[in-house]
């Protein structure tokens, strides 16, 4: 019997759990939300919670914090910019249920971090230019592999024999 026990085991090992658990939480913090299970997402509210209190409740410049916010961030750009936000009075971790997933139907939630200041990614659109040079180098590879299929080609002959539709002879054929 598990009594007093309050891990969420979420099906895996415990070092699974852990590196899932690391992996979510650096994605998070990384991009802002993240969209997962709603039992994982309420695992690693949890978690980001408990690394936030820890953040407010240290002293400035708290070296043995810092070093364990880079064990589980992994970069120091993350671990700056996790302590800034983690100071400020309105920081929290919300989470909004979505939907189903569509290959489980296991419900769906979205881990936001409210206050968060993300860098969005711009994409960069590609001129008329570029988008018909590549279709020339496109359409001149497939013009090669053709030229270069058309010697190669074998008269390849296969005999069909007769297929055998007799049932099984064993007791496990009936």
């Amino acid at each position: 019997m598990y009594k007093r026990i309050k891990t969420k085991k979420l099906g895996r090992t415990m070092a699974h759990r852990k590196a899932l658990i690391k992996n979510q939480i650096r994605s998070l913090v990384h991009s802002g939300s993240i969209k997962t299970s709603t039992a994982k997402a309420k695992v690693v509210k949890g978690e980001l919670e408990s690394l936030m209190h820890k953040v407010k409740n240290a002293k400035d410049g708290d070296l043995n914090l810092r070093r364990e916010l880079q064990v589980i961030l992994g970069d120091k750009e993350l671990v700056k910019k996790f302590v800034e936000f983690s100071k400020k009075e309105n920081s929290k971790v919300v989470v909004r249920k979505i939907g189903f997933r569509e290959g489980d139907n296991s419900e769906v939630s979205q881990i936001v971090i409210d206050g968060l200041k993300v860098k969005k990614v711009k994409k960069v659109e590609k001129k008329k230019d570029d988008v018909e040079e590549e279709k020339e180098v496109e359409s001149k590879k497939l013009e090669r592999k053709n030229l270069l299929n058309v010697g190669s080609k074998k008269s390849v002959s296969k005999k069909v024999g007769a297929v055998n539709k007799e049932r099984a002879k064993s007791r496990s054929g009936l």
